[in-house]
């Protein structure tokens, strides 16, 4: 069991939804936090930091980064090091989410989302994972998604980025393995963060009578339990666990895709939407 106590975890996307729960559970763990969030939630981030300093005597250090921007990921770096004080554990949490038909959906929202998704993830991982190896001491957590197991119509790139980290995860885990370094991932379903809560996002879905709708608090307090215990691969919900590890391994991809188009349709009309949170 790994213990948490007086290490120092950076956790992108802290200022709301599964990040904010995250680092609740961490301090609670007695963990000293670097908390990013996009600038827009500078304001929000502080408050959050200040209470979890007085509620959990723990240190907590503010970083509001736009990981969009190309220089982003590399700035984020740059001022974790500049403190002077190594990153024990690398959370990447920050995401953007898009929902709606893909020749539809705003270009440079998708480029967004890959940005954030995909190439912060990636860039992040390759700049701090050097030093934790060093110190052969240290573990990634990646905030992925379900989706990142089979097609997802009507965020087809959103399902395409998380199954891209998936896939960089667990290969750079088998590269990195004697350095005692693990890589774990942390799979929910769909979570009522502000990503589902955003401007023009379905009010309901088929899907959620399915898996259902759970609160980032628990899928935050189930995640660390499993990264303390070093479950590489962590799926919420023994439903969502059978459907995403068991039945996609046996169901041909086309009818995975046939079944996603219609369960992640929007219950009554369908509109393209952007909810994103960082």
């Amino acid at each position: 069991m790994l213990i948490l106590k007086g290490k120092n975890v950076l956790i992108t996307g802290a200022a709301s939804g599964i990040g904010k729960a995250l680092a609740e559970c961490f301090a609670r763990e007695g963990s000293n936090l670097f908390l990013g969030s996009h600038p827009r939630e500078d304001d929000q981030l502080c408050r959050w930091a200040d209470y979890l300093e007085h509620q959990y005597h723990i240190k907590t250090k503010k970083f509001p980064v736009d990981l969009a921007l190309d220089s982003g990921p590399e700035l984020l770096h740059k001022q974790v090091v500049q403190t002077g004080e190594g990153i024990d554990i690398l959370v990447n949490n920050a995401g953007v989410m898009l929902y709606g038909g893909f020749a539809e959906l705003p270009l440079d929202g998708q480029i967004e989302m890959i940005s954030v998704n995909v190439i912060a993830y990636a860039k992040l991982m390759r700049l701090f994972l050097p030093d934790l190896m060093k110190r052969k001491s240290g573990r990634v957590l990646n905030v992925v998604s379900a989706s990142a197991f089979q097609p997802s119509a009507h965020h087809a790139v959103y399902g395409a980025t998380k199954a891209f980290v998936q896939s960089l995860s667990e290969a750079v885990g088998q590269e990195i393995k004697s350095s005692g370094i693990k890589i774990c991932t942390l799979n929910p379903s769909y979570t009522d963060t502000p990503m589902l809560r955003g401007k023009g996002f379905p009010k309901k879905l088929w899907w959620f009578f399915i898996s259902g709708l759970s609160s980032p608090e628990d899928i935050a307090r189930k995640g660390v339990n499993a990264f303390k215990r070093g479950k590489l691969i962590y799926i919420p919900g023994f439903q969502n666990w059978f459907i995403h590890a068991v039945l996609t391994r046996v169901m041909p991809r086309r009818l995975m895709g046939y079944i996603s188009y219609w369960v992640l349709k929007e219950k009554m009309e369908s509109k393209a939407s952007k909810a994103t949170i960082k």
